[in-house]
């Protein structure tokens, strides 16, 4: 049986920005890569206006994935930020997992 539909909502939403990377915005074929951007952009300042609990995190980005897309540390400078050197699988990622759990969202 299906779960039911449950409406998201500022009460129950918290928003993961995860490898939001210049290096991998650019391999995006589906999409123009500065409409993407301008989508990812406009995401983040609807969590900043609705004060949303929100987590960035990266992969390698030392390598050609990239740093983390420079609007999102400036939009929000005091977020956990979880840089993972060697995890694709950002749920594998020891700092990860009790972040989203510390933001009381379970839904």
């Amino acid at each position: 049986m299906a779960q039911p539909y449950i409406r998201l909502d500022k009460n129950n939403t918290a928003i993961l920005l995860v490898d939001y990377q210049a290096g991998l915005l650019s391999l995006v074929g589906d999409i123009d890569p500065d409409k993407f951007k301008n989508n990812v952009l406009a995401l983040a300042a609807a969590a900043q206006y609705f004060k949303l609990p929100t987590l960035l995190t990266t992969s390698f980005e030392n390598g050609l994935n990239e740093p983390l897309l420079p609007e999102l540390k400036e939009r929000f400078p005091e977020v956990p930020y979880i840089a993972r050197p060697g995890q694709i699988n950002v749920w594998d990622n020891e700092d990860f997992v009790p972040a989203v759990k510390a933001t009381g969202k379970n839904s």
